[in-house]
Parts: structure tokens; C-alpha cells; sequence
């Protein structure tokens, strides 16, 4: 089987799992997944904090991102543009949605920003920085761009995999948060 086609097989199982992880986290779980967040992120004053809206059992981000903007950070979620590159688009709790180019709900006024941090769902991941992500290779067509920015993945710590194969055109992550531990990849330290 060749490695596109072994993802994609992966990618049906990890969406049925990962709902199901999601359905078993408890309050408790969320806690420790936003201190360890705030432990990574540190001061957020001034700093651009970019995430994305949740859906298919993904690690709710929007608590991160409202946790963020009450500690004085501006907030941003993906746009996915015509060209299929995401620019991130500066959002506040109450601010118009409007589908992007993917029909994912994206903020409407056109205030495009350079995350600080840049927080990216997944399916599952390995332990050298490769992340399963839905198979639009939207994220790792994107993030080679944002050179400056910390990239990290929200997953719950039973999406953890021994191994993911790279290809060519994949894009490996700084490091996931979950709510069991932070794991730093590519000489990063916290």
C-alpha cells in the first residue's frame, strides 16, 4: 500500500477515535490542557495567538483563544483563501463568520496578522513532529511561512502514534499540547 493511501485509511480510523477521546475528556482534563497551554505560551500580553474553531471531536480551542484574549493577547483563526494558503485573520469572541474558500467558518473582516503562536488541530502524531492532519495539506502548504511563528498541535494524549511516515510535502510541528503533558519537538525547549 502506498504511504497516501495507508494515510488515508489512518485518517477514518483516527476520526472515529479521536471522537471518541473527545466524548471521554472531562472538565478536569480541559483544566490541565489550558495550564499547560499558559505554561508554553507565557506572558501573552501583546503577543498574536492563532487557532482555529473546533469540530469532529478536535481539542476545543476556542477556550484557549478566549483564555488568551482575556491575558491581553490578540486573537486570529484561519482563513483558507482561493489559493489554498491560510492567512490568519484577526477574530474577537462575537465577530462575524463567513465561510472560507473550504466553507469553514472564518472571520470576516479582512485584519490579516503573524501569529506569535499558531495552535493546529490533528488526527493523531508522532513523537518526531509529524502530525495526520484531514488530508487537505492546507496546514503544511501554510506553516512553511510562518517561519517565526511557534507551531503547536492540541490533541489528546491517546492520539499519540509511534510513527507517521513523512513525505515529501509534510511539514513538521514545534510540539503538541495535551492534557496529560507538552511534548517538544525539533530542539525546542519550553
Amino acid at each position: 500500500m502506498n504511504n497516501s493511501k495507508e494515510k488515508n485509511k489512518n485518517r477514518l480510523i483516527w476520526k472515529k477515535k479521536r471522537k471518541e477521546l473527545f466524548s471521554l475528556s472531562s472538565a478536569e482534563d480541559k483544566e490541565s490542557l489550558l495550564s499547560f497551554f499558559a505554561s508554553i505560551a507565557g506572558e501573552l500580553k501583546g503577543k498574536i495567538v492563532a487557532g482555529y474553531n473546533s469540530f469532529g471531536g478536535e481539542v476545543n480551542c476556542l477556550e484557549l483563544l478566549k483564555f488568551s484574549s482575556l491575558k491581553g493577547a490578540l486573537i486570529a483563526l484561519p482563513y483558507v483563501n482561493s489559493k489554498k494558503f491560510i492567512e490568519f485573520r484577526e477574530w474577537k469572541d462575537g465577530d462575524d463568520l463567513e465561510p472560507d474558500f473550504y466553507n469553514i467558518l472564518s472571520p470576516k473582516k479582512n485584519n490579516v496578522l503573524i501569529p506569535d503562536i499558531i495552535l493546529i488541530p490533528l488526527l493523531c502524531f508522532d513523537l518526531n513532529g509529524m502530525r495526520l492532519g484531514m488530508g487537505g495539506g492546507i496546514y503544511d502548504r501554510s506553516l512553511p511561512f510562518f517561519n517565526l511563528s511557534d507551531k503547536f498541535g492540541l490533541a489528546f494524549s491517546g492520539q499519540e502514534v509511534k510513527y507517521i511516515h513523512k513525505e515529501e510535502h509534510d511539514f513538521l510541528i514545534d510540539g503538541v499540547i495535551t492534557e496529560k503533558k507538552v511534548f517538544i519537538f525539533k530542539g525546542k525547549t519550553s
